[in-house]
């Protein structure tokens, strides 16, 4: 046996894995050296556009959706006031330009958060005359509704930025178990619920073709290209996007800026050279959790649970997990869900221990967010669209069916998560065994000891 050390909360565990055990951490690429000039080079060329500075002009009203303050603030701190400036440059009016927080149906983030992730320079200039706002996905005055595409996916997105004379997005490439990559961010960031869930529905989340990292065939990077399409067909012009290709802490490999898909093909270029990791499929997979994710604290039962259901998602040519494998997450989770935060959050996970299967709860998510005090949280107290946990447990569907077990080793609530089919053990010793039981003493076995507090990647399954 080897000794791995390993994410658990707040603090690490050392925990014995056989010796033939395979153990994966996110290493940094090289960064670049001078950001500033590569940002204004890919400004000034970018992919599949004129330059930003050929698109702006003066009286013309400019909208700019940025990532939430779930990521890293790195990125936006340095893109923005440049992408600003080169407006400003062109003649258009300081007046003239809103930045939407591209929060989607998560909570809406408080001023001095906002001040944090964009920095005093740009809070100071557009928070004081409401030119810096969230994006809410719920009130229809804020919202513009363009159609729906041939599959059927709502498209109705976010008012200002659709009216707009100029829409630019600012977002970050990395790995993720939605789409192989993230990107397109104005799809997602910026769409209303009903939008959201017509594209987040269970029968594209749990596809077989959606369960798997790879942006080229992924079932639901097609959708979100699909609706990014009709969207800008419909609104009569392209997105600028600017994406940052991303390491650790936001740490930027590349910039990259011009329209999509267009600019999609250097950012996933790039992005591959560093996202992904040899891996052989593991009839036990190990899982570091640590003690925040983005959507909050790992003491949230749902919220820890996504944290070992979500990576097994993530695999290029074979499933890293076989069929009947195992995977065990270290947390001390208390499984305890703060009501103010993710109102809806209890209610469906009951509702789910009443009911066979995921895909059942979908007939209650209309009724569950329609909830006028869910509603009233969401508007107004900074909680989670009463939406969300349908959305969470779909993607999760996925693992639960494929594993033969998922256990939760270390919580210190046992039952909140036999509520949502995992297994609880009182530390990892407790878990192996109970591995092992199932899938044998000579397991293959991967470890991802840091996969969320470092940087999400993709399990490459070649052999």
């Amino acid at each position: 046996m080897k000794q791995v050390e390993a994410d658990f909360g707040a603090r690490k565990v050392n925990i014995d894995v056989p010796d033939d055990s395979t153990v994966i951490e996110f290493e940094n690429p090289k960064f670049l050296a001078d950001p500033v000039t590569r940002i204004r080079q890919a400004l000034k060329n970018p992919v599949g556009s004129p330059p930003l500075a050929e698109l702006a002009r003066s009286g013309m009203t400019v909208a700019i959706g940025f990532d939430d303050p779930t990521r890293p603030p790195l990125p936006w701190q340095t893109i923005m006031p440049m992408v600003i400036d080169e407006l400003i440059g062109s003649g258009v009016r300081e007046k003239d330009i809103s930045l939407i927080c591209a929060n989607g149906a998560h909570r809406k983030w408080n001023p001095e958060e906002l001040k944090r992730f964009l920095g005093d320079h740009l809070y100071d200039r557009f928070w004081p005359g409401g030119q810096l706002v969230n994006h809410d996905c719920q009130d229809p005055n804020e919202l513009s509704y363009l159609g729906r595409t041939e599959r059927g996916a709502c498209v109705e997105h976010n008012r200002r930025f659709v009216e707009a004379d100029l829409s630019i997005y600012v977002g970050t490439v990395s790995a993720t178990y939605v789409g192989g990559y993230s990107g397109t961010g104005a799809v997602t960031g910026l769409a209303s619920a009903k939008s959201l869930a017509s594209h987040h529905a269970h029968r594209f989340w749990h596809s077989a073709e959606s369960t798997t990292g790879d942006h080229r065939t992924m079932m639901y990077r097609g959708m979100k290209a699909e609706v990014h399409d009709f969207m800008e067909k419909t609104m009569g012009k392209r997105v600028f996007y600017v994406n940052s290709v991303v390491g650790v802490g936001g740490r930027m490999a590349g910039v990259f800026a011009g329209y999509s898909p267009e600019v999609e093909t250097p950012c996933w270029e790039l992005a591959d050279t560093f996202n992904l990791y040899p891996s052989p499929q593991a009839d036990i997979m190990v899982v570091g959790l640590g003690n925040w994710f983005a959507y909050g604290e790992a003491d949230n039962t749902l919220i820890a649970a996504i944290g070992c259901l979500n990576p097994p998602r993530i695999w290029l040519n074979k499933p890293v997990l076989v069929n009947g494998g195992v995977v065990i997450g270290l947390n001390p989770s208390k499984g305890q869900i703060d009501s103010t935060m993710y109102p809806s959050y209890q209610e469906v996970i009951d509702l789910y221990d009443r009911h066979h299967d995921i895909s059942e709860l979908q007939q209650y998510e209309l009724e569950i967010s329609s909830r006028p005090r869910y509603l009233d949280l969401y508007k107004n107290g900074s909680s989670y669209h009463p939406r969300h946990p349908f959305w969470l447990l779909y993607i999760g569907h996925y693992t639960l069916q494929r594993a033969s077990a998922v256990i939760m080793a270390g919580t210190e609530n046992p039952g909140a998560f036999r509520k949502l089919g995992i297994t609880p053990a009182r530390d990892f010793d407790h878990a192996w065994k109970i591995a092992t039981k199932i899938n044998g003493d000579n397991p293959a076995t991967v470890v991802a000891p840091t996969f969320w507090t470092r940087r999400q990647f993709k399990f490459d399954v070649s052999g």
